[in-house]
């Protein structure tokens, strides 16, 4: 099995983990030794993930927990959980989303809310819990969070989801700093497009695909794994200097309009 140095025999816990990039993640930490608890709200979802790990790697290095990240009580059972299942929690990767495409005259104000409550309150729920226990024992944690390029670019039919991971961006540097002279470190990742997730409803037609592709410098989509191996480095020792950061993967994407284009013009492309 291949490691990364770092993060072989450390605890995280891993929300949203029951489908998509969470079990992706919770997966592919596991293959760098890490042992992992995915939480969220479907029971059902959540063992399919430690089902694929345990048919991988064996018993033990995956297991579930329910949560509903909104509720502050049951995140605390979660860490609870996790702290019993691992012995140890050494990171957190705050994961659980919500997104539905829809243009922002017909969201709903309870539609809005339900979003940013996942995401913004959820994500501080989970990060505040966790390392107040760090804290409180003097001990080390790490914290990474899933957002996306459109977190500071923005983008038409995600008002929810863009604003609240604009927050996490945010609340990502905040803490960094807050917390680094204390070993707490705060950071993300900005993955570009995926064929998992909420964004695959933006992309209904192969003409759809094609246009992205051709947006995208790199070419092709970002892989899952790619991603997970992105949160495990921030998670791992070798970024033990590396806070209030954002890293983005996205090919890319988010730096292509203008200069690229000309670029693309260039005699001898």
């Amino acid at each position: 099995m291949t490691t990364l140095s770092g993060v072989d025999g450390k605890g995280i816990i891993v929300t949203g983990g029951g489908g998509g990039l969470g079990s992706a993640m919770a997966a592919e930490l596991c293959r760098l030794g890490a042992s992992v608890l995915v939480c969220g709200r479907t029971e059902e979802s959540l063992a399919r993930t430690v089902d694929a790990v345990a048919a991988e790697l064996g018993e033990g290095r995956c297991h579930l927990a329910i949560c509903d990240v909104r509720d502050p009580a049951a995140v605390a059972a979660m860490v609870d959980a996790a702290e019993a299942a691992l012995g140890h929690v050494d990171g957190l990767v705050n994961n659980a989303s919500g997104l539905f495409p829809v243009h922002a005259e017909q969201l709903s104000p309870n539609g809005f809310r339900a979003v940013v409550e996942i995401v913004l309150h959820g994500t501080f729920h989970c990060t505040r819990e966790v390392a107040t226990r760090w804290l409180d024992a003097g001990r080390p944690g790490a914290v990474v969070s899933v957002l996306t390029p459109y977190a500071w670019m923005g983008g038409p039919g995600i008002v929810h989801n863009a604003a609240a991971k604009g927050g996490v961006l945010n609340m990502t540097r905040t803490l960094g700093v807050e917390w680094a002279g204390r070993g707490v470190r705060v950071n993300a990742v900005a993955p570009g497009w995926m064929p998992v997730g909420g964004t695959e409803a933006l992309v209904r037609t192969p003409e759809d695909e094609a246009r992205l592709l051709q947006a995208i410098p790199a070419g092709r989509l970002l892989r899952p794994e790619e991603t997970a191996r992105a949160v495990a480095y921030l998670l791992s020792d070798d970024a033990a200097y590396v806070t209030g950061h954002c890293l983005t993967i996205d090919g890319g994407h988010h730096l292509s309009k203008g200069l690229f284009e000309f670029v693309e013009e260039l005699p001898g492309r």
